[in-house]
């Protein structure tokens, strides 16, 4: 791979038609490598250094650097410390192991971060995104697949399509509103002055200190203190609300800033670039619009999973809830030993007066006649 060196660079604006590798260095310098046998555009401007890549591009930077990404058809991956980043688009998968900020959207695949040193804001990650540990407030909206972080303080308002694992301190603002196709569990040390609805296609259970609670219907509500932050939930399968610390197992296998290590890129890289057949489509495809369309595609589907639960669960104890627990009529007395009844026909366990009852409720407009029927078979069964 070709190589060039670039000093008193202060911003990195990067355009990239394949994979884009970035390492973080001591050196002041950045250092560029691309194949010798593709085009790379190169501009240098006011400390602004800017990169269109027609193949694979490799950098080496300090962390002093603000990255700019407007878009990268293929994989990102960055190892080392990074200063602050914002991404545009990514079609491919996205791995960032240590960055001070970072501000990203429209990623195709994949989304894993190790480290985030203060505030960041994701949106649209079409596939599973994880977050090993951020210090700052993180903002997450619209993921695919499944969603799991470490964080210090979190806004979410997001509809994930999986499942959502999140660990954090606390919960900051009254935004916070999480909506999953599968299960929500929620690690959270400090629920003072939070308010918590919860609505779940199975159990809810809450845990903070001396308080354990569960709901079996999907529904649940709790504040403590004055609830002026708040948390609502809806979730296709169970949620679970705990103040225990725990690990959530994400993953924290990245790459190395190991000259070793890059080396082996540039060599993976110039390799591939020898296969390919020199033609670029890559401006044939709208990757905003995939990777929005892929979002809605993933969150309407957890949205109708949800919807699907939430309608299950509201068949299951809505006659519950709307007409409380029907007594059982009196069982009647036992006939004398030996009596036998004339009739062979089995009479309905529902008395004259329980079904004048329901019938003047459904003339008065109180219940709809399929709540009545509904009322009428739950009487037969008791």
């Amino acid at each position: 791979m070709k190589r060039l060196i670039y000093s008193d660079i202060s911003v990195l604006e990067i355009s990239g038609k394949k994979s884009v590798f970035i390492r973080g260095w001591e050196n002041n310098d950045v250092e560029v490598r691309f194949p010798e046998n593709k085009e790379c555009l190169i501009g240098e401007s006011n400390g602004t250094l800017s990169i269109d890549a027609k193949s694979y591009l490799i950098l080496s930077v300090p962390k002093t650097i603000s990255i700019f990404i407007e878009r990268i058809y293929g994989n990102l991956e960055t190892v080392g410390q990074l200063g602050p980043m914002t991404i545009e688009s990514v079609s491919g998968n996205c791995s960032v192991q240590s960055i001070e900020s970072i501000t990203a959207e429209n990623i195709s695949g994949n989304c894993k971060i190790g480290f985030i040193e203060s505030d960041s804001n994701i949106r649209n990650v079409s596939g599973n995104f994880s977050i090993k540990s951020a210090v700052g407030s993180l903002k997450v909206n619209g993921v695919g697949g499944n969603f799991s972080a470490s964080a210090e303080t979190v806004i979410l308002d997001t509809t994930v399509g999986g499942n959502i694992k999140v660990s954090a301190n606390r919960f900051q603002g009254s935004e916070n509103h999480l909506r999953a196709g599968g299960g929500i569990k929620l690690n959270i040390l400090d629920l003072m002055n939070t308010k918590i609805e919860a609505k779940s296609g199975g159990i809810v259970s809450f845990e903070y200190k001396d308080q354990i609670e569960k709901s079996h219907h999907g529904k649940f509500e709790i504040t403590n203190g004055t609830g002026e932050n708040s948390i609502l939930l809806k979730a296709g399968g169970n949620v679970k609300v705990s103040d225990q610390a725990v690990n959530l197992e994400i993953s924290d296998n990245f790459g190395t800033i190991d000259d070793e290590y890059v080396d082996q890129i540039e060599q993976k890289y110039e390799a591939r670039s020898r296969q390919t057949s020199g033609f670029d489509f890559s401006d044939l495809f709208d990757i905003e619009g995939e990777v929005g369309e892929r979002i809605r595609d993933k969150t309407r589907m957890a949205d109708e999973k949800i919807q699907r639960a939430m309608e299950k669960m509201e068949k299951k104890f809505s006659f519950r809830e709307e007409f409380g627990t029907i007594p059982k009529p009196p069982k009647p007395p036992s006939p004398p030993f030996g009596y036998q009844s004339k009739s062979s026909t089995k009479s309905s366990t529902v008395s004259t007066e329980e079904r004048m009852m329901v019938l003047q409720m459904l003339q008065d407009k109180k219940i709809s006649a399929e709540e009545a029927d509904r009322l009428l078979r739950a009487l037969e069964q008791s």
